[in-house]
């Protein structure tokens, strides 16, 4: 608002006798319609933000309905293993609650080989670490999963004459760096290499790094192997050919409810679905005749149960941020939104959604709900006064013991497994609700707040022209006044004079 429409205009020591502040008081009259403009606005900006807060309420709400939107979300679960120091597991969405029995008789190994000959002795190793290899006559080629490495490489090593000069460091650090490929050309884990000291002679040690047996289709076999060409020249310790399987690759071998299982590694997730299994020590079974025997062995015991803590702090996230809006349009219905149509849609639209029945997967006809098809026949109630919600815990927590799978459903079928015409789940009818509301081009929410704007900025523009009018009025005003002070002020100096000289004549 510019000063000039309601700055103070004084005139001092009036010959006219009017008040100093006429053109305040005149103007102040004046000014009821931008009074009305700037009330307006002011009304209109504070509805603005309040829907915008009301907006980022139901944004919050879709979140958590977001989380009930999927099966995956309605599938945790917890696992607990009778025996952690043996074998622990992790479940995720796919796994089906249960109790299952393990004997573990055998861990999976990572291939190991060490440059020496069968007893390592010291005669069969590096005595310094700085001994380097003398000449270019020197070999040395592995396999690793049927592919040939090093100087007889298929695909990747290096040549006799890079080993010229090499140390035992040198080589481990030429084989860390080979690209390992499998027959096919996929990308393959390969061998780790390094150099141990055994307190007489350095060695070079090749490690597997999965671990287990390869099989190239015709039965496992170890994934490391070297060839009989290896054949290393070393300027001080001589020639060295050999090379020691320390450690045989072997596949974890376990019994699960009685059949036995091969695994390459000791984590595996396809024994049971959904479930990740962590084998850390035997159990006492042993193999026979390529078998588990059990006989001595101790069983763990390995549950799994649905996770209804979690889908309860889940149910109870809904609950709160539903409350929150419903609150907020009860508490603002008489101030910032009256009059905004949008505010009690929304809450109409939620309560629509709680109250529709949820159709069956693959429904059939109009009729084919689930067994229970919506939220009150698991123990949902809704306050007639305030619209809130609540779960009655006794009914939910009945209902997540007989009936888990049914509540899931409520909430995650999609319109896909519904069929065409048939209500989806409670969480894909609460998000295409809020979809249509909060999007950001074509939602309501940023139509509303459009035209609110829009209205905004028309007042802004009365609101200049108003004052630009009062500017002119005030300006009006001053003068006239000024010029009936100077007016009056030369009338009464003329009626001095004329008094002053009537006196003398008498």
């Amino acid at each position: 608002m510019a000063t000039s429409s309601t700055g103070s205009i004084s005139f001092g020591g009036l010959a006219s006798g009017l008040p100093s502040d006429m053109v305040d008081q005149l103007m102040k009259a004046q000014q009821g319609q931008l009074t009305s403009y700037q009330t307006a606005k002011a009304k209109l900006a504070e509805q603005k933000t309040t829907l915008a807060a009301f907006k980022s309420k139901l944004t919050d709400l879709a979140s958590k309905v977001a989380t009930l939107q999927y099966s995956s979300s309605w599938a945790p679960h917890t696992v607990s293993s009778s025996d952690t120091d043996k074998l622990t597991a992790t479940a995720g969405s796919a796994a089906i609650s249960g109790t299952h029995t393990l004997h573990v008789a055998r861990l999976a190994t990572n291939d190991t080989w060490v440059l020496g000959d069968a007893s390592l002795g010291a005669s069969s190793g590096v005595t310094s670490s700085s001994d380097s290899i003398s000449g270019s006559a020197s070999n040395f080629s592995f396999t690793y999963n049927g592919v040939t490495y090093g100087t007889d490489a298929n695909t990747s090593g290096f040549s006799a004459a890079d080993l010229d000069g090499k140390t035992l460091s040198d080589i481990a650090s030429m084989i860390n760096n080979i690209t390992y490929q499998a027959a096919d050309g996929t990308a393959e884990d390969g061998v780790s290499a390094g150099v141990m000291y055994d307190g007489s002679a350095y060695r070079l040690v090749l490690t597997a790094r999965d671990s287990g047996m390869y099989n190239p289709g015709t039965g496992d076999v170890a994934r490391i192997s070297v060839t009989n060409s290896t054949s290393l020249n070393f300027a001080s310790s001589g020639t060295l050919t050999s090379f020691n399987n320390t450690v045989p690759a072997q596949n974890a071998l376990f019994k699960l409810n009685g059949v036995d299982v091969s695994s390459t590694s000791n984590t595996t997730s396809t024994a049971l679905s959904g479930v990740s299994l962590q084998l850390k020590a035997t159990t006492g079974a042993t193999v026979v005749a390529g078998a588990v025997d059990t006989t001595g062995s101790t069983a763990i015991t390995l549950s799994i149960a649905n996770d209804t803590t979690t889908v309860k702090n889940n149910l109870t996230a809904f609950v709160d941020a539903y409350n929150t809006v419903v609150k907020y349009v009860n508490d603002n219905r008489e101030g910032s939104l009256s009059g905004v149509s949008l505010a009690r849609t929304t809450v109409t639209q939620m309560r629509n959604a709680l109250n529709t029945r949820t159709h069956k997967v693959g429904a059939t006809s109009a009729t084919d709900y689930l067994t229970r098809s919506a939220l009150a026949e698991y123990g949902l109630r809704t306050d007639s006064k305030t619209g809130l919600i609540s779960f009655d815990s006794t009914a939910l927590d009945s209902a997540l013991q007989s009936d888990y799978s049914g509540l899931a459903s409520l909430f995650s079928n999609t319109q896909a497994q519904v069929g065409t015409g048939y209500n989806a789940g409670l969480a894909y009818r609460l998000k295409s609700t809020f979809d249509g509301m909060t999007n950001s081009v074509t939602g309501s929410f940023t139509a509303q707040s459009s035209g609110i704007q829009s209205r905004m900025n028309r007042l802004d523009k009365d609101i200049a022209r108003e004052n630009s009018r009062l500017e002119k009025v005030r300006q009006q005003l001053t003068l006239k006044y000024s010029n009936l002070e100077q007016l009056v002020s030369q009338l009464n100096s003329a009626g001095s004079a004329m008094t002053s000289a009537l006196s003398k004549l008498s």
